[in-house]
């Protein structure tokens, strides 16, 4: 699952190290991955609409969903569907980005979503993703729009940002601060939920106003929530999965529905 332009030999290499750097550079989230009671906790009532005003530009964030759209012409319309590796590959592959897919278990290595890493000179001549496929299809899926969003933001803004962008089981809190993660958790948004269903579900009376507003989200609101995304991957965060895991996914179901429902109210997307 590798461009053959480059020895694969030495993008395995890379990536090993990169992922034994991971464990240092994400130490906060790892923490915070052993009691993911308190990020569900604090996203759950935060307002995302004046969390989004403070970190995202939003002339920038047109142009990323509209380089997005050079892409994927139906996004934000139809529907991002889960995909099996080799489909995710096929996708890199027409845009010449190396996708590496490889499972990482263990307490440590399950925290560990994947991460994308931009060309550099003398190490990579074209972009680079990582996937733990240690999680579940669906999941998985989300982290590859996620990386695409790196990617994407990449073309617009010319560079994308220092280093390696490591993706999280938590840490959806900081992403409300850092313009790059932002971004990138947009558009795995906006495909998990296009504007059909994002309407379906979010225009109703309670987010009416002067002032928009995503903030805690209502009992009719979080079962349509949970409703699409068992559709959508086929998995329930009660029936299916231990509890750890269970918590750390459902945190990440509030933070792109809040974030889906907050791009909805702010901007009409």
């Amino acid at each position: 699952m590798t461009l053959k332009s480059e020895r694969s030999s030495a993008l395995d290499a890379l990536v090993k190290e990169v992922l034994r750097r991971a464990h240092k550079a994400g130490r906060r989230e790892l923490e915070a991955w052993r009691k993911p009671q308190r990020e569900l906790r604090e996203l759950a009532r935060l307002d995302y609409v004046r969390a989004m005003r403070r970190t995202l530009d939003y002339h920038a964030l047109r142009a990323i969903i509209c380089e997005t759209k050079k892409i994927w012409p139906q996004f934000n319309r139809e529907q991002f569907r889960s995909k099996t590796p080799n489909q995710l590959a096929a996708i890199s592959s027409d845009l010449r980005i190396h996708l590496q897919a490889a499972p990482c278990r263990g307490p440590e290595g399950m925290a560990l979503r994947g991460f994308y890493m931009d060309k550099a000179p003398k190490v990579l001549k074209h972009p680079l993703i990582f996937l733990n496929t240690a999680h579940d299809r669906g999941a998985v899926s989300m982290t590859f729009t996620h990386e695409m969003g790196h990617h994407v933001t990449a073309k617009v803004t010319g560079h994308a940002g220092d280093g390696v962008h490591y993706f999280f089981n938590v840490g959806h809190r900081s992403h409300l601060g850092e313009p790059v993660e932002l971004a990138a958790d947009v558009i795995a948004s906006l495909a998990a939920y296009p504007e059909p269903i994002a309407r379906r579900i979010f225009t109703t009376p309670w987010d009416w106003g002067l002032v928009a507003r995503a903030d805690q989200l209502p009992d009719k609101a979080f079962a349509q929530i949970r409703k699409h995304v068992r559709e959508l991957t086929g998995f329930d965060f009660v029936a299916s999965l231990p509890p750890g895991q269970s918590f750390n996914y459902l945190t990440g179901m509030i933070h792109y529905a809040k974030l889906r429902w907050a791009l909805l109210a702010e901007y009409e997307l």
